[in-house]
């Protein structure tokens, strides 16, 4: 079975944290490319989800960002990356995950330590997610989307975007009505990618906590200093 297709059909579940620890029941595979330690709340071996996870290599992908008209390759990043999907139109789950990214961003830029970490922030709805549409949901979070670590990334089309967000990331989404003539049934995951190219975390749901991530973060980058 392809192991990306495995959890598929609790896919867009994934919204909600799993809780409680499932650590000692999960092996070390991948604690070889890894700096922190098995991440908790996995939910099963790496090898075994639907996403790319602990220990696994992060997959190449080269999307445009609309703001600068150059493409955005994950091969050629030679930072952490903080990466997550999203679209602008979304009600409900994308608030609080987009808010928790502008939080770490400007946390970072306060430090000024723009550098240690690039943040792409990939839409799966390009028809509607449009440079105004982009604008104005940076100016809703307080996402400085001209700083040098921010990057909004919008697919070519509709086709790219599942290639890219449903089939190299695992992140499944489904359009639904909804009233702005169409809506996502979609999980919500992020991760957080050492500058080698290995996920170190991919923190499921859309309440993370911006200290939880800068804590990681910082780890990652003391082992790469």
């Amino acid at each position: 079975m392809n192991r990306r297709a495995l959890l598929r059909s609790g896919a867009l579940g994934a919204g909600v944290a799993t809780a409680g620890c499932l650590g000692s029941l999960l092996g070390d595979e991948g604690a070889e490319h890894a700096v922190l330690g098995p991440q908790d709340d996995q939910i099963a071996d790496s090898a075994n989800l639907a996403y790319p996870a602990y220990g696994e290599a992060f997959p190449d992908f080269s999307l445009p960002d609309p703001f600068t008209d150059e493409r955005v390759d994950t091969a050629e990043i030679d930072s952490c990356l903080l990466v997550t999907a999203f679209y602008t139109f979304c009600p409900a789950e994308c608030i609080p995950l987009m808010s928790t990214f502008a939080g770490v961003q400007a946390e970072l830029l306060e430090a000024d330590r723009e550098a240690d970490a690039t943040i792409l922030a990939i839409s799966f709805d390009p028809e509607r997610d449009t440079v105004p549409a982009l604008e104005e949901h940076a100016d809703m979070m307080g996402i400085d989307y001209v700083a040098e670590n921010w990057h909004y990334l919008r697919p070519e089309d509709d086709d790219r975007a599942s290639e890219v967000v449903d089939e190299k990331l695992g992140i499944a989404f489904e359009p639904t009505d909804g009233t702005a003539g169409y809506d996502f049934n979609h999980a919500v995951l992020s991760f957080l990618v050492n500058p080698d190219g290995y996920v170190e975390r991919a923190y499921r749901g859309e309440n993370l906590p911006v200290d939880g991530i800068l804590e990681d973060l910082e780890s990652v980058l003391a082992a790469f200093e």
